[in-house]
């Protein structure tokens, strides 16, 4: 009798596997019923098949429900970031109408806006908060909040530089950390009690402290509802890591677009060996030995990789080779990287095709999806990608007749789920629950 293989000793795929078991298994979860586990584990096995390019029992949808239960619960977005029972009734009240869906994220990403309040963020407007109250969704606010001369102290010390720079740049609270020393210089539990002497910074912990109440609640809210939704059998889609391109790390919110663009010029160079050491730094702290958890799916909105931001040969020297990297390292450790690919990413459907097959799921905003499939088809599942336009402003039947043709288009042989572009914040619940009935229609594959 042998011994079964240790992680080390495995291949890629049966480190996936034993995650992808993880996801099927939901330790933790309580289900409301035996029908609502039978539920969770059809659903699963309808996703796994997709990633894994083959055909499930039919084509699995990802609705585009972003921030839509709040407008859907007659509430506003303004409300639910400050009001937490709100958040709860509005995310329940959906589940509640809307009935049958292959998987539903919850308000994860939803922020509080009492924790923004008390921090002072600098980088993002929220609904009552440099913008109406009537916004239905936070807005960033990019500026250039690391310089042009700073990316040897960001590549040498890049905790250091977080404390002592982005922090103070990005969030009021944070300033009095600029007059701090470097971590590294504050030998022994002394120097900290003298780091604490000085008022200012003593304040910023202080009010950290204070918030940590407001925290819990916040995250209480929003773990009731992911409970509810799993209890009643929908999988979680996202379980890994949030991870993000290297090049992104700095094109977003460190030298924001403006500055991005003049350093690929200026000091290319530079720049790619902050990409390098970025990169590294993500897959040893992070990635590696990453552990196991109900959902290996990691979601990695990619920002500034789109064709109208550079060029293909800019892509292929400053995009490409750090993300490939670091889609290897997840897929080593059984992860299955899950990039969207925000805007449009037509010519660069034939630069992403070196990934081992059916490693990497591509999300597509814009993109041609019968193009994406045909160059794709080998490689990757791919996901997407009814306008939200149409979603939130057209007819249930033009929806579902542009599910119609998604799914003529993509789901032959395998590896496709149906969604929207992105994701919606108002309009007419029917026009998502035409994704559900144009799935169960025309995404049934043949046995």
């Amino acid at each position: 009798m042998t011994s079964a293989k240790s992680w080390a000793e495995m291949t890629w795929q049966e480190r996936r596997e034993e995650r992808f078991k993880q996801w099927l298994a939901a330790p933790g979860v309580k289900f409301a019923g035996t029908e609502a586990e039978k539920l969770h584990k059809e659903r699963v096995t309808r996703f796994i098949k997709a990633i894994k390019m083959e055909e499930p029992d039919r084509v699995p949808v990802m609705l585009p429900v972003g921030h839509y239960p709040a407008y859907y619960a007659g509430t506003t977005f303004y409300n639910v970031i400050y009001d937490y029972g709100e958040l709860k009734r509005a995310w329940i009240k959906f589940m509640d109408d809307f009935g049958d869906m292959d998987t539903f994220m919850g308000p994860g990403l939803i922020p509080s806006g009492r924790i923004l309040d008390a921090l002072d963020v600098k980088i993002m407007k929220w609904p009552g908060h440099g913008v109406g109250k009537d916004v239905t969704t936070q807005q960033i606010v990019e500026a250039e909040y690391m310089k042009a001369d700073e990316y040897d102290w960001q590549i040498m010390d890049p905790t250091d530089y977080n404390l002592r720079v982005t922090l103070p740049r990005t969030a009021g609270v944070f300033e009095p950390f600029a007059k701090m020393p470097p971590v590294r210089m504050l030998f022994g539990a002394a120097s900290w009690v003298g780091l604490l002497a000085n008022p200012e910074i003593r304040k910023v912990f202080q009010t950290l402290m204070d918030l940590s109440g407001e925290f819990m609640q916040h995250q209480a809210a929003i773990m009731e509802v992911s409970q509810v939704a799993q209890s009643r059998g929908y999988p979680s889609f996202f379980g890994g890591v949030m991870a993000q391109a290297p090049y992104d790390f700095f094109a977003d919110m460190q030298r924001g677009t403006r500055g991005i663009i003049l350093d690929l010029y200026r000091q290319p160079d530079k720049l790619l060996e902050a990409i390098d050491a970025h990169l590294e730094l993500t897959i040893k702290s992070t990635i590696k030995n990453f552990p196991m958890t109900n959902c290996p799916v990691c979601m990695m909105p990619l920002h500034k990789g789109d064709d109208t931001f550079m060029s293909d040969k800019q892509f292929e020297k400053f995009y490409w080779p750090s993300l490939r990297k670091l889609f290897m390292a997840m897929i080593e450790e059984g992860l299955v990287p899950f990039p969207f690919a925000e805007g449009i990413y037509n010519s660069r459907l034939k630069l992403i095709t070196d990934t081992p097959k059916s490693a990497v799921v591509w999300y597509f905003d814009k993109t041609d999806m019968a193009q994406a499939k045909k160059t794709l088809a080998k490689t990757s599942c791919i996901v997407g990608n009814v306008p939200s336009s149409i979603v939130m402003t057209g007819t249930a039947a033009l929806v579902k007749e542009n599910c119609r043709k998604l799914i003529e288009d993509c789901a032959p042989g395998g590896g496709y789920i149906l969604a929207g572009g992105a994701s919606i914040d108002n309009g007419d619940i029917a026009n998502l629950r035409a994704f559900m009935e144009a799935a169960r229609e025309f995404g049934a594959y043949k046995k």
